[in-house]
């Protein structure tokens, strides 16, 4: 045998009627149901659970109304109330019910009275359809009482259980929407990191290429350069030589006057002076162009390295000397290259790579500083800041506008005009420094100034900085 015990407010200003549902709801016992219910329905008395009340009293519209407050906010809730109509002084049944359901709309009610102050209109009107609102004529039944008392709190608990079940369910719905929407966004978040990937592979085997293809032909340029330039030293002191000779015949002509005046017109014909004057010098200057070729072609080769994947000790400073030789073409016109390198350690690092990121930032300076109306600055410069380097590269150039400082990273996107620029370089060195070298790429800009780059890199590497912190 199990019990259930509900909690009925009984409102009604008579004390009487407060005595009356005490002895009928109060003192009900097992046996005395079971004869009810044969009374009833002519049914055999069986074994059945007991349902017991908690009986509390009130005896006016405003004392019924503080005490549904006082059992919401406690978490013992009535289950159901008996209501009389006539209450004077104070709120009437139907304001009082009003009340008791704007605190508690699950509250089951009974009205129970002796006269129609209001017809079921007034109150279908004013309290709405509901199936928690029944009404007793005084004087009541027992019978009556008992059937409410025990069919409302049950049917109060069941949609109390209902309510409860559809919550879970929501909350069970909620959370697993929740979670396939996790998916769906992670899901998201990784085929835009597979597609960046595809994206940087194949950039990456472009730039392998252009650098295979830049060292091949820096071999190719490389031999008849070497050629060119020995010729040309050659030449020089040949030049010299043949000048000296020129002097040394004009000087033994001076003996003969024909001979000096053959000589003189021979001279005077093919302007040997000027030849001899000049030739030096345009020698010269062949000789420093060829030289300044070789250096490029030499900085070329440094910075393409086909084929390497490996890390290895380098020498940023003399990498960052060749990006800024490579790059002349781009920046002699449009600023003065200031280079503050102070004496790095060797960097354990992809030194081909990194040639690409300071190719791209020197690139990126040089246009920054593009149609300014006056010169501008690169500067590059180096230092060391406990276990890493930094290496800084900016401009006096417009800056960046701060709509669009949290998008220079992303893939495709670009100021520059078509055809100038693919929005790949900040991407491609940002990955290159960031996830294939354990280091930071940051910047600083401010519009109408200019912007500078910061490249901070583990001297140790990325991979010997792994193993040290396992």
């Amino acid at each position: 045998m199990t019990t259930t015990s509900y909690r009925v407010l009984i409102v009604d200003d008579n004390c009487a009627i407060h005595e009356d549902f005490r002895k009928i709801l109060g003192t009900t016992s097992p046996d005395q149901l079971d004869d009810l219910e044969k009374l009833l329905f002519d049914a055999p008395t069986r074994q059945r659970s007991t349902t017991e009340f908690e009986l509390v009293s009130a005896f006016q519209g405003q004392e019924a109304h503080a005490k549904v407050i006082d059992a919401a906010r406690s978490g013992r809730p009535f289950a159901m109330a008996f209501v009389d109509m006539r209450m004077p002084p104070g709120w009437d049944g139907l304001q009082t019910i009003e009340k008791l359901w704007e605190v508690d709309p699950d509250l089951q009610i009974v009205i129970c009275s002796a006269y129609s102050d209001h017809s079921w209109d007034d109150l279908y009107e004013r309290l709405g359809a509901r199936d928690s609102l029944l009404i007793v004529k005084k004087p009541f039944d027992t019978v009556e009482i008992v059937q409410c008392a025990h069919a409302m709190p049950m049917k109060w608990a069941l949609a109390r259980r209902v309510r409860e079940h559809v919550d879970e369910l929501e909350r069970t719905v909620a959370a697993r929407t929740a979670a396939l929407e996790q998916s769906n966004r992670q899901l998201v978040a990784e085929m835009a990191e597979r597609a960046r990937i595809e994206t940087e592979l194949r950039l990456a085997q472009k730039l392998e290429a252009v650098g295979q293809l830049a060292a091949g032909m820096a071999h190719e340029i490389n031999n008849p350069i070497q050629y060119v330039g020995d010729s040309m030293q050659f030449l020089r002191e040949g030049t010299v030589d043949l000048v000296a000779a020129i002097e040394a015949i004009a000087g033994e002509a001076g003996t003969n006057p024909t001979l000096a005046a053959s000589v003189a017109d021979i001279a005077a014909k093919f302007d040997v002076t000027f030849l001899a004057r000049e030739m030096p010098h345009a020698i010269d200057r062949a000789i420093d162009g060829v030289a300044r070729v070789a250096t490029i072609v030499r900085a070329m080769q440094e910075l393409a390295h086909p084929g390497e994947r490996d890390a290895r000790e380098c020498d940023l400073v003399k990498a960052l000397q060749n990006a800024a030789i490579v790059t002349a073409g781009v920046h002699r016109n449009v600023a003065d290259l200031e280079l503050e390198c102070d004496q790095l350690p060797a960097v354990m690092c992809n030194e081909s790579e990194l040639g690409q990121v300071f190719l791209n930032l020197i690139v990126n300076a040089s246009h920054a500083m593009e149609g300014r109306g006056r010169r501008g600055k690169l500067r590059i410069a180096t230092k060391v800041d406990g276990d890493d380097v930094v290496i800084s590269i900016g401009d006096n150039g417009c800056g960046i506008p701060e709509r669009l400082r949290d998008r220079i990273f992303d893939a495709f996107f670009t100021t520059k005009e078509v055809g100038r620029g693919t929005g790949q370089g900040l991407t491609i060195s940002r990955a290159i420094i960031v996830d294939r070298h354990g280091g930071s790429l940051t910047f600083d800009t401010e519009l109408g100034v200019g912007t500078t780059f910061h490249i901070r890199l583990p001297i140790c590497g990325v991979r010997r900085q792994s193993a040290a912190a396992a």
